[in-house]
């Protein structure tokens, strides 16, 4: 093989490993998005008073989002999981600190609003019946 057979080799093989790092990272960012939606529906449910409708509402609306990935329920129970320690710590501030609690409280809901609403609703042949 010549000289410029292997820089051309050795290029595309650089360029495929590239390829695959990206699709890794963009592979992990997916479940990182989840799993942060996922602790965020948790927190929202527990703090902001999300229905159990309203969350799976919005769990259907990110899986569509992202064209449902493989693995997107097991992100998103881990995502959910995650959010216990956080809420034991709200329930800690609402007894040490209720003023405090009650302004963070009102942040995190207002900004998991704000995130819902980036989500793209359900189009008319994607929505559910109503019965």
């Amino acid at each position: 093989m010549t000289t410029t057979g292997r820089g051309i080799v050795t290029l595309c093989l650089a360029a495929c490993c590239v390829c695959t790092a990206n699709a890794y990272e963009d592979t992990g960012a997916v479940a990182d998005r989840i799993q942060s939606a996922g602790r965020g529906a948790h927190l929202g449910h527990e703090l902001c008073g999300y229905t159990s409708a309203q969350v799976a509402d919005y769990k259907e609306r990110l899986r569509r989002s992202l064209s449902a990935p493989a693995g997107f329920d097991t992100e998103w129970d881990y995502g959910w999981k995650r959010a216990e320690p956080m809420l034991l710590q709200y329930q800690s501030l609402r007894v040490s600190d209720p003023q405090d609690y009650e302004s963070r409280v009102r942040l995190v809901c207002a900004t998991l609003r704000s995130l819902a609403r980036r989500l793209p609703k359900p189009t008319n042949h994607d929505a559910q019946p109503s019965q």
